[in-house]
């Protein structure tokens, strides 16, 4: 019974060793995967000129991109259905229960002042 249980115990803690090495290393390969360890994933700097430079991933991108980009999505005002029926059901309910409150409000004074007079 003794020898069971110490292999037991043996078995269980190497098991358990093996987790937390397990857990360290994944720990390791999503800081490597993130950028985090050396090199990051995302670096800025302000030029002397007052332009703001970055670094996403290696690529560079400029504040005058950034800007370009701004300018070519409000020129595209693309139509979205899904907004737009998002919208509209919301004013809907809204009034719906601005309806329905207002019908319960009068009903309601209504009792109250026919119990009170």
């Amino acid at each position: 019974m003794v020898r069971f249980m110490m292999k037991s115990f043996i078995l269980i803690s190497v098991l358990l060793f093996g987790i937390l090495i397990g857990m360290q290393q994944v720990g390791v390969q999503m800081d490597k995967m993130k950028g985090s360890e050396g090199n990051s994933a995302l670096e800025w700097k302000v030029n002397d000129s007052g332009d703001i430079e970055a670094e996403v991933l290696g690529s560079q991108i400029t504040s005058h991109d950034i800007k370009e980009k701004q300018k070519k999505l409000e020129e595209v005002e693309a139509f979205n259905l899904f907004s737009k029926l998002g919208k509209m059901v919301s004013s809907l309910i809204s009034e719906i229960l601005t309806v329905i409150m207002t019908v319960v409000g009068t009903i309601l004074d209504k009792i109250l002042h026919f119990l009170f007079t």
